[in-house]
């Protein structure tokens, strides 16, 4: 930007405001160890003050430990832990995935690795559920709750926000009865942890065998495979596609499933579910064209016609595409509504916003998939090898309130690490980074050439404006430009904030105080100013993150994040070397208590686990990287599961 350092400061105030301590953290941030040790793939999961993880037996102890008695060091041993009290216990169960619910952690056994008959049928062959109660946990209190079915792809069991846990039940001696299907709930509240109940869906007269995909908040989503139903789903006149949408809510007393008759690309297509107005949720999803009966579904002829940008001159005719489509999820399964295609192809990630009176959904929008712009691209930068987020007003019939009918918006995105692949919505809003160089255009307020046209900057617009709406990158409404660059964006559950990782370069002058280059990224925990609507700020700490795996997590008002010893030019671990990724954490309403808290590692995702009790968080750690036994073992080889109080 053309801009003077000293501007910039003025116009970024909360940026460089928080101070950064030596010291170690207060003792009530300080970390303790796991004294065995986990892969770096390990689930980490936090209850409150309960913690549940996976030991690694070839990894803990000198040449590997057999936990559970089964003759090999090759399991993954399930774990839990009192954050509060520093207690510890080993299960002595080889587990494949963990869910913390009400006071019980569930667990998903394969009897042929654990080598144990945990249904009592006289083999060892099965996989089944195992639930143990976790205010007191002993490997003998481990108890059998059901057998599950091994499905081909997709998690055995779901844990939702309402004290729910739904797994894929086994085929029991007794075959489903008309009207019920394959996967079983347990109710945590006011139900009872080891009792299961067959769930329903919406067809008295037939059974479905679902398989899970996973959940977003309450609402449960499902995929059926129509050769293990034997007829045809989604009405395409075969019976061969094996992923279509079917969903729950699973807020309800006795939640039932209901297909969608939409076949996605497979069980990783996106997802996502949203409040919308009142009770109402959105669901988005897309639709694969070539497994819904081979039809194009993102032609702009006819209804569309108006969504056609003015400069593209075809229609996508093509068979080949993902398309986004949506749901209000009570209506629907009421029977009264339908998904409704939006035209608006899509890949990677849909998006659901909200002001409280209308919503909208989005998508990611590869322009080779969206034909009709073949030679100028939806941007009109004469390419089409770029990403562009297009939307939607939820409304049905789609289009009647009239805006949404014309193309505004159509800007390339970066595709930033951080899981948003660039894009997220957040206060009705969407949040997206713009890549100026492959939109060629400037966005910064620097004359448009391709010198200036470099920056991956953070912008924002509000889709409730209509076909006024437009993409804002100054985030000050004075002096001048105050443009945020963006290395790294997450995403939070709660959509609280938005983490980004800010880079000095757009800012135009070094953050982090311990180096003079600028070449660095800071945390920033953006959000809309209060005072002004229109005012979207970046305040963060000035210390350098893991530029690309800052790994953002905020958990009442405490932010944690990932900082780059080199990149901040700091032993902040004291190991006599600046080479390590190291844990943060800082109080974000005031930017304020910033310390560092623990060696931490640079696997991929966000950078500790907490929930919403704040009474404790956790995190894994590496030991090579820190060149510290963490765990007691003899060796610094180990990655391990920490974990420490944040709270009374």
């Amino acid at each position: 930007m053309n801009l003077t350092a000293r501007t910039l400061l003025l116009a970024l105030p909360l940026a460089l405001a928080a101070c950064i301590e030596q010291e170690d953290a207060p003792l009530l941030f300080q970390a303790r160890s796991a004294s065995v040790s986990s892969g770096a793939s390990t689930p980490i999961l936090v209850r409150e003050r309960q913690l549940a993880f996976l030991a690694d037996e070839l990894t803990t102890g000198a040449g590997g430990t057999d936990m559970n008695g089964d003759g090999d060091k090759l399991d993954r041993i399930a774990m839990v832990a009192d954050m509060v009290n520093g207690s510890e216990v080993r299960l002595d169960v080889a587990a494949r995935e963990l869910a913390l619910a009400g006071n019980s952690l569930y667990m998903v056994v394969d009897e042929v690795e654990d080598n144990t008959d945990w249904n009592t049928d006289t083999d060892a062959l099965d996989l089944v559920l195992l639930r143990v109660a976790t205010g007191s946990p002993s490997a003998g209190s481990v108890a059998f709750v059901a057998e599950l079915r091994r499905t081909a792809q997709g998690p055995a069991l779901v844990a939702t926000d309402n004290e729910k846990v739904f797994y894929c039940a086994a085929p029991g001696s007794t075959p489903l009865a008309a009207g019920e299907t394959g996967i079983s709930v347990i109710t945590l509240t006011g139900g009872a942890p080891n009792v299961p109940v067959r769930v329903l869906h919406d067809d008295p007269l037939t059974t479905l065998v679902p398989e899970l995909i996973g959940s977003d908040g309450n609402v449960l989503f499902l995929g059926l495979d129509e050769s293990d139903e034997g007829r045809d789903l989604n009405g395409d006149g075969d019976s061969a596609d094996d992923h279509v949408l079917a969903l729950a809510n699973a807020a309800l007393g006795t939640p039932r499933i209901k297909s969608t008759g939409k076949a996605m690309a497979g069980h990783d297509s996106p997802l996502r579910a949203a409040a919308s107005t009142g009770t109402e949720i959105v669901v988005a999803f897309l639709v694969d064209e070539a497994a819904q009966g081979g039809a194009s579904l993102n032609n702009y002829a006819g209804a569309f016609a108006n969504w056609r940008p003015a400069h593209c001159t075809a229609n996508d005719t093509d068979t080949l595409d993902e398309v986004l489509h949506y749901v209000w999820l009570s209506s629907f399964l009421a029977g009264t509504t339908q998904p409704v295609n939006t035209a608006l192809a899509g890949e990677e990630r849909v998006l659901v916003a909200s002001n409280g009176t209308a919503a909208f959904v989005a998508s990611i929008v590869p322009e080779s998939d969206d034909g009709n712009c073949a030679t100028a691209g939806l941007n009109n930068d004469g390419d089409t090898d770029d990403d562009v987020l297009r939307w939607v007003k939820v409304e049905n019939p789609l289009g009647t309130s009239g805006v949404f009918t014309a193309a505004i918006g159509l800007v390339a995105l970066e595709d930033v690490p951080g899981g948003t692949h660039g894009a997220t919505d957040f206060n009705g809003r969407w949040i997206v980074v713009i890549d100026e160089a492959a939109d060629g255009r400037s966005w910064d307020g620097e004359p448009s050439n391709p010198t200036n046209n470099v920056e991956h900057l953070v912008a924002w617009l509000n889709p409730a404006d209509g076909n006024s709406a437009q993409w804002i990158s100054d985030h000050s409404p004075s002096p001048g430009f105050q443009c945020g660059g963006s290395s790294w964006m997450g995403e939070l559950e709660d959509r609280v904030r938005v983490p980004i990782g800010f880079e000095e370069s757009v800012f135009g002058a070094p953050i982090n105080g311990r180096d003079t280059d600028m070449l660095d990224s800071v945390p920033v925990f953006s959000r809309f100013d209060p005072s002004n609507a229109n005012d979207f700020d970046f305040p963060g700490p000035a210390v350098a993150v893991d530029a690309d795996n800052v790994g953002t997590v905020i958990s009442n008002n405490i932010a944690y994040y990932r900082v780059d010893e080199a990149a901040d030019n700091f032993d902040w671990n004291k190991d006599g070397d600046k080479l390590d990724r190291v844990l943060f954490r800082t109080t974000v309403s005031t930017l304020g208590d910033s310390y560092y808290l623990s060696p931490s590692t640079d696997v991929p995702g966000p950078v500790v686990v907490a929930d919403s009790a704040n009474v404790a968080a956790a995190f894994l750690a590496e030991e090579s990287a820190a060149r510290v036994d963490l765990n007691g073992d003899g060796d610094q080889n180990d990655f391990v599961v920490r974990w420490m109080r944040v709270g009374p």
